[in-house]
């Protein structure tokens, strides 16, 4: 069976290929079915060869209730770099609960300079800023989670086969890291009808404060025409295992 992504993302000009895409998810957690909406969105930026990615999901209906109306949102912003790539200009990410007057905001964002190499990491929480430090960026060009996806979509990390593993540079507030893909043999999938058994699944460990897990995996399936289809991260502290499914 082949599984390998098709060649609309491969080629020439992939990045290009991505521009305009907005995908609308489905999301399930505990015992509620389709009870969040999620988006995925990658756009050109203000300036030339720059671009925008944000990745948002939002409660709904009795889900909203419990979960305090709760929006979980990350917006990349992004540039290509001399190797052809894209890389982080910025990476925010943001979680709101609550409405009016009772509105609890917490913020995290990444600024990386390339000609000082340094990033610079910023906390708020509901509109002030606590925490502002500066740290060196040690080697390469760092990716966020946004960049990094888009990146390896696009190819720019080799060719996406059945059992390869790729480590992708990225940087937290303890400074630089690695995201580790991995896309998997049929024999190595879970057991869990959730995932299709064509297509590719990629396993994706990550740091664990980005989507708030204890553990920091993730599973995406990649459809026939490369679109990320279907995900599951896995034991978000208070909601366990949240899947979406695209519409």
């Amino acid at each position: 069976m082949k599984t390998d992504l098709p060649n609309l993302l491969q080629g020439p000009s992939p990045i290009e290929k991505m521009v305009g895409e907005t995908l609308s998810y489905d999301i399930s957690f505990l015992w509620f079915d389709r009870v969040a909406q999620g988006k995925l969105s990658f756009s050109r930026g203000d300036r030339p060869d720059s671009y925008h990615a944000v990745l948002e999901a939002r409660t709904l209906g009795v889900a909203a209730w419990l979960t305090r109306d709760r929006v979980q949102r990350y917006v990349s912003e992004m540039e290509v770099g001399p190797d052809g790539r894209l890389r982080s200009l910025s990476h925010e990410s943001r979680i709101v609960k609550g409405k009016g007057d009772d509105i609890k905001d917490r913020t995290s964002l990444y600024s990386f300079d390339y000609r000082k190499r340094q990033v610079r990491y910023q906390r708020a929480r509901d509109g002030e800023f606590y925490k502002d430090v500066l740290l060196p960026m040690v080697e390469g060009d760092p990716n966020d989670i946004l960049t990094a996806f888009y990146n390896f979509r696009a190819g720019f990390f080799g060719q996406i086969k059945e059992g390869r593993r790729y480590a992708i540079p990225t940087f937290d507030r303890d400074g630089t890291e690695e995201i580790v893909v991995e896309v998997l043999f049929p024999r190595e999938r879970p057991a869990d009808e959730f995932f299709p058994r064509e297509g590719v699944l990629s396993r994706i460990s990550l740091d664990q404060e980005i989507f708030g897990t204890g553990g920091g995996l993730v599973y995406v399936w990649f459809d026939k025409y490369g679109r990320p289809a279907r995900g599951v991260v896995e034991n978000v502290i208070g909601l366990g295992n949240v899947r979406g499914k695209l519409r």
